[in-house]
């Protein structure tokens, strides 16, 4: 597996920001149609594509890659900014939410102690509406925190990206300029932390292969030879897409 590291892109994150903020304002201006019996909500929802990712795997770069070549947009972390500002939290505090193990005290007592931290279920319905926002308006590669649970599985593509132990403590501690023992403990804590989050609020198990359309094993193989397969992957499963791409 290649660790290049390519440094977070502000500039892109700031236009995701402002498309979300369009896409929010179109929906006030032109709501989209109710589902009902005759219209079934995965019709809604645009074609997407959700990466689940395991600590220190560049799901960044390859979620980037793909949608550069789809002309999608990509959501990672941008979510997170979007949540904060539309309602006035801090982003420290939906930080300490976000794909994190929750913690029964800051839950259940937290909001109690100080009005300012938000707590998951709050951070989990900003999330939802986020994710169904963005899916209602253009092709989007999400990029973790369970959109494959959140929008219609008929609706999109789902993939696992996975690699050795050794590659993803490498990468983590390049990324986090600390030791590979220190990038063990945070590989450790924020692998166990994502599979609580699914499997508290969607209730699915983040390593069952079986919840996937395609897992892809970068041991052998690049993070641009991985956006291939993905890419080839979205056009076998949304056919529609390889006239336009």
């Amino acid at each position: 597996m290649r660790t290049n590291v390519i440094p977070r892109s502000r500039e892109l994150s700031g236009k995701a920001e402002q498309q979300m903020r369009t896409w929010a304002l179109a929906l006030e201006l032109t709501p989209p149609p109710k589902p009902s019996g005759k219209t079934p909500l995965a019709s809604l929802i645009k074609p997407y594509i959700a990466l689940s990712r395991e600590a220190g795997v560049d799901a960044a770069e390859i979620a980037q890659v793909v949608a550069t070549e789809l002309h999608w947009k990509v959501l990672d972390r941008e979510m997170v900014d979007y949540i904060a500002d539309q309602h006035n939290w801090s982003r420290v505090s939906v930080e300490s939410v976000d794909e994190r193990q929750s913690s029964w005290f800051h839950d259940t007592l937290g909001k109690w102690l100080d009005s300012k931290l938000v707590s998951q279920v709050e951070y989990v319905r900003g999330l939802g509406r986020i994710v169904a926002l963005a899916a209602q308006r253009e092709s989007v590669v999400f990029v973790g925190r369970g959109a494959q649970f959140i929008l219609p599985r008929d609706a999109g593509l789902t993939v696992r990206l996975v690699a050795p132990k050794k590659a993803r403590l490498q990468h983590l501690a390049q990324c986090a300029n600390c030791s590979e023992h220190e990038a063990e403990k945070m590989l450790e804590e924020v692998d166990r932390g994502r599979a609580d989050f699914v499997r508290r609020y969607f209730h699915r198990d983040i390593a069952d292969a079986s919840v996937y359309d395609l897992v892809v094993n970068l041991e052998h193989f690049t993070n641009e030879q991985a956006a291939g397969l993905i890419i080839e992957a979205s056009r076998l499963r949304f056919k529609d897409i390889a006239a336009k791409a």
